[in-house]
């Protein structure tokens, strides 16, 4: 008994954050990046921000936009409904990505592979593009799940809650920041020469390039589990690697998956 305690405490040492037996922080602290834990957070709500930034980006510059593609009414309004009914689709499957590969592989793929979607921002030169593309980038807006996933690997029960609700409200400012970013950013190149129908396509440059660099930091500096990575954890044996089939089942019969399908695409309808 004596060993065994002694060797949970030796555990628990390595870890700056007072954390229980599964090795889950008991204990939140804002400022620090402390590794695994704070890291993990800072990581995963800065992934979620970004993506929120890039599928918004367009929003305040559609007077713009509009005059420069030649956008009806009816499309503006279709690729606003686009860029949230991607995350419809991407957000079921992220749920099993992060069972069988981890958060930190589900957050990398979306976040990189959605950076091509946002650089084509800059190509398109139709309404139909506008709208694809948009629908394209919204794709991303499932790193909501591997975020809360991820928070869930590093966070005790007992305060969850305040985690989630801190990674997921900050990442959703996202949608709210990039109404300051890209007016910014468009107003920035423009004073350097550019025209406006030029400035708005080099403005997606910036989102395009948070996209890279928040990918190449999960990757290099995040991690799945207090413990360390999944694949090397099912290697050792030390957790099981469950099959494709069996997870995605388990999300299609689940009741709460298709309530969650129905809110999304309610609240779809009021997106800009």
């Amino acid at each position: 008994m004596e060993v065994e305690t002694g060797a949970k405490e030796a555990a628990a040492s390595k870890f700056t954050l007072p954390v229980d037996s599964e090795n889950k922080a008991k204990s939140f602290r804002l400022f620090s990046f402390a590794n695994p834990h704070m890291r993990t957070f800072h990581l995963s709500w800065i992934s979620f921000f970004t993506c929120f930034v890039s599928t918004f980006a367009a929003a305040p510059l559609v007077p713009i936009i509009r005059d420069n593609l030649n956008l009806a009414k009816a499309d503006i309004g279709n690729a606003g409904v686009a860029s949230v009914s991607g995350s419809i689709f991407s957000r079921l499957v992220m749920g099993a990505v992060c069972d069988l590969l981890g958060p930190r592989y589900g957050c990398v793929f979306l976040v990189m592979l959605a950076a091509p979607t946002v650089f084509c921002m800059s190509l398109i030169d139709n309404a139909a593009g506008y709208i694809t593309v948009r629908f394209l980038i919204g794709f991303s807006l499932a790193t909501f799940v591997s975020c809360q996933y991820w928070m869930s690997t590093m966070f005790n029960s007992k305060i969850i809650g305040t985690v989630n609700g801190l990674a997921a409200g900050w990442g959703n400012m996202g949608g709210g920041a990039t109404q300051l970013i890209m007016p910014l950013v468009f107003h920035a190149i423009k004073k350097c020469g550019a025209t406006a129908f030029v400035a708005w396509r080099i403005a997606y440059f910036v989102p395009g390039m948070m996209h890279i660099v928040m990918g190449l930091f999960v990757l290099t500096l995040g991690q799945d589990l207090p413990d360390g990575n999944l694949a090397s954890l099912q290697k050792k044996g030390d957790m099981k690697k469950d099959k494709f089939s069996k997870v995605l089942w388990g999300a299609v019969t689940n009741y709460r998956t298709w309530i969650f399908v129905l809110l999304v695409v309610v609240s779809s309808r009021h997106m800009p």
